[in-house]
């Protein structure tokens, strides 16, 4: 039985379709569309019920996640950006919890990158520095920014080499937005620098990963990295098949002016099926390390290593299998590919794009190798 958030997303699908040239030409996700995503609450996905969130199991969330990248990558880029602070939220108080996502229609936006300082005060900290590529920025309530924490204008270490960092939830009003989101792909999630100049942050709407989860349920619960992985490969593969689907299209109604037509080529044949037969496989293998991940924080958790290793393994191959289809549908496509009318080439920008996010990278993959050959991941946050 397809879930309400999915129908959300199926029924919201056309608009953002015809809208693709408004959202790119704005390098933000159009008005009606932010207007549609906060009616269906599509960026609170990992928001607990209790706040109005749609506390969504991690499986239900890849079906959301996949159709709104099919229709553009860039709308689901912005509703995925808004689980990160949603999740690391389980490490604020009840009350600034609460206080952060006390209204359903705010959006947020976030920076993992510790380019900024929090200099400790007496009522918690000053906040300045710049972050780069903060997708959404412009449209959120909150920007969860994470600082190094400096007492008397030096890092304050944890460790030898190792400084404290804390994430800091500041208000968007509080900061200055720089223009700086001149791309192509994602074109549309306006992601500009932000900066901040000595800004009041209070300790309670600050938090570090390692402390303890103030939140019960599963979404206190599952590990917060990996879940995220697992929602990026999704976008990856809704993109994917669009550009497939776009070129099976082409099969019925391009006629090359050389050579046989597309529905002859044999090799390109071949392409389809053996795409297609890769998207679906990385599909179902996702959906069940997915939903095992989440069934053992329904019941109570926490997630065992290789339940982790098997959710980066899967994101990643499917990140990888996508991004192979949207290749061989761009260079099969031909002239057509080129033309911006064409969704194989905003397929092409967007995957290209979205493969430079760190959490597409083989970093994950080295880490998951080390577990499976018995050893210990390296990355801080891979279990987190």
């Amino acid at each position: 039985m397809e879930t309400a958030a999915l129908t959300a997303a199926r029924e919201l699908s056309p608009l953002i379709q015809s809208l693709r040239e408004k959202t790119e030409a704005g390098r933000n996700v159009a008005a009606p569309i932010l207007d549609r995503l906060r009616d269906g609450r599509l960026c609170r996905v990992a928001v607990t019920r209790a706040l109005d969130g749609l506390e969504l199991p991690m499986d239900e969330a890849l079906d959301v996640y996949e159709m709104l990248a099919y229709a553009d990558a860039s709308v689901a880029w912005i509703a995925w950006n808004n689980a990160l602070p949603a999740f690391f939220a389980r490490f604020l108080s009840p009350d600034a919890r609460a206080e952060v996502f006390a209204d359903t229609r705010w959006l947020y936006a976030c920076s993992t990158r510790p380019s900024g300082r929090a200099a400790a005060a007496a009522d918690g900290y000053r906040v300045s520095g710049r972050w780069g590529i903060v997708s959404g920025c412009e449209l959120a309530e909150w920007i969860m920014l994470l600082c190094v924490v400096e007492e008397n204008g030096e890092p304050r270490m944890m460790a030898p080499g190792v400084p404290e960092v804390r994430f800091a939830f500041v208000k968007r009003s509080d900061l200055k937005i720089l223009d700086t989101w001149h791309v192509g792909g994602l074109r549309g999630t306006g992601s500009h620098d932000v900066v901040a100049e000595n800004v009041r942050v209070p300790r309670a709407r600050t938090l570090f990963a390692a402390e303890p989860s103030t939140l019960d349920g599963p979404l206190g619960r599952v590990p917060i990295v990996c879940s995220m992985a697992a929602w990026y490969g999704a976008q990856a593969l809704g993109v994917a098949q669009s550009a497939l689907d776009t070129l099976v299209e082409l099969t019925s109604t391009k006629a090359p002016p050389e050579g046989p037509a597309l529905r002859e080529r044999p090799a390109l044949l071949a392409g389809i099926a053996r795409h297609a037969a890769a998207l679906e496989a990385a599909r179902v293998y996702l959906r069940a390390c997915s939903s095992r991940l989440w069934r053992t924080a329904v019941e109570g958790g926490p997630a065992a290593i290789d339940e982790i290793t098997s959710v980066w393994g899967a994101a990643l191959h499917a990140a990888a299998a996508a991004e192979a289809a949207v290749d061989m549908a761009y260079a099969a496509g031909g002239i057509s590919s080129l033309y911006t009318s064409c969704p194989i080439e905003r397929a092409h920008r967007d995957m290209h794009a979205m493969r430079r996010h760190i959490v597409g990278q083989d970093l994950w993959l080295e880490d998951a190798g080390r577990v499976r050959i018995g050893a210990a991941p390296q990355h801080p946050l891979y279990t987190v």
